[in-house]
């Protein structure tokens, strides 16, 4: 008798940055599991440049096949040579998948390289499932770039309903748009140890803050001069507690934030820098930290399910759902060294409530995605949620 033949489903997961493979690292392993399914990772962004500590053999760790790294000679000093590494991805890209097809790609979030993908994607007739959409940040050009990205998507897993329902008024059919939860805030119920190293350990003991800040490039403030009082607000207690700093992404003017705060961490003793960190060693540091300082998406999505607090500063954030334990400041010394004290007068761990949390947030999206795969492409019809029709 001969072997029934079954055709595999071709799909790509695009990823730029170590936060957003992170996140998506166990759906990936169920994806890859599937003996219907053909998984790629296609690879960009800072995962490939030194600069940003070439993080991408994580996902080599991980057992995942690489099906192609495009680097795009990446340069945060101005918005020009960002465009500029925008229009290597939308040209490399194109190209890419014009000779290599899938039955979905898969994308998440709101980066830069990310939007070229999804046009090339788009205007290939690839179908697009868009993974935490529907969110606001109104300091950030993330925030169009996110809305843009849903719009070429045919579908959608949002991180909670309130997310959904604004996808759906972007004009997205109800039955294409899943709340699963947000799969990072599910992955920091486990951590496995052998991806923390000894020197991290080492830190469990001691009292220490975390701190990652991205700049704002939708304001008018200076990354550089945001950092500065950051710094200084830290400086009223380095003599007493560390504080162990992570690089920031690629956005507008990291660069030069990137410089300062490396030079302060050489001017203090009790200031130590990591450019990249594994996810579980990420999740680890803030775990056992006192908080997490600074602006990054991680401290209002993440961190809660941690059992630690997030100081939240200024506008990158601004929009965004969060819960009791995200503490929201202006980025001033002297407000940002108050909530330092309250903090240091209140060291107990909480178990707080993150409305980002659902069971099995990975497991659900493999489920819709299966489900996903078994359709057929279709031409996008807007949907109007004035009538209920499309």
């Amino acid at each position: 008798m001969k072997e029934k033949f079954v055709m595999k489903y071709k799909v790509a997961y695009a990823t730029g940055s170590r936060a957003d493979y992170g996140i998506v690292r166990k759906y990936l392993g169920y994806l890859n599991n599937d003996d219907n399914i053909q998984l790629d990772i296609l690879v960009t962004g800072s995962l490939l440049e030194k600069q940003y500590g070439s993080s991408y053999e994580i996902i080599e760790e991980d057992n995942f096949h690489m099906a192609c790294q495009i680097p795009l000679q990446l340069d945060s000093s101005k918005n020009s040579l960002i465009i500029k590494s925008m229009s290597i991805a939308l040209e490399k890209f194109g190209e890419y998948f014009e000779n290599n097809r899938y039955d979905l790609l898969i994308i998440l979030g709101d980066r830069y390289e990310m939007l070229s993908v999804a046009i090339a994607a788009a205007m290939n007739k690839i179908p697009i499932l868009h993974i935490h959409g529907g969110e606001i940040t109104l300091g950030n050009y993330d925030e169009f770039i996110r809305h843009s990205i849903t719009k070429m998507a045919h579908y959608h897993f949002t991180s909670t309903e309130e997310y959904r329902h604004r996808v759906i008024q972007l004009g997205e059919e109800p039955r294409n748009v899943f709340n699963i939860g947000a799969m990072g805030s599910e992955n920091c119920k486990t951590i496995d140890m052998s991806n923390v190293s000894e020197d991290l350990k080492s830190l469990a003991n001691k009292k220490y803050f975390v701190v990652l800040f991205h700049p704002e490039t939708l304001t008018n403030k200076e990354p550089i001069e945001q950092v500065k009082e950051i710094n200084k607000a830290i400086t009223c207690y380095i003599n007493e507690y560390q504080f162990i700093f992570i690089g920031s992404n690629a956005d507008t003017g990291s660069d030069k934030l990137r410089l300062e705060i490396k030079k302060y961490v050489q001017e203090n003793e009790n200031a130590l820098y990591y450019e990249n960190l594994h996810p579980d060693a990420y999740h680890y540091l803030v775990k056992h930290s006192l908080c997490l300082i600074g602006n990054s998406s991680s401290g209002i999505i993440e961190v809660p399910t941690l059992g630690a607090y997030t100081i939240n500063i200024g506008d990158r954030q601004k929009g965004r759902v969060r819960g009791e334990s995200v503490i929201d400041v202006e980025c001033k010394a002297s407000l940002i060294s108050e909530k330092i004290l309250e903090i240091i007068n209140n060291e107990s761990k909480d178990e707080f409530e993150n409305p980002y949390y659902l069971d099995e947030s990975s497991k659900k999206a493999y489920s819709y995605t299966v489900n996903i795969l078994k359709r057929n492409y279709i031409i996008k019809e807007f949907y109007d949620i004035s009538t209920g029709k499309k």
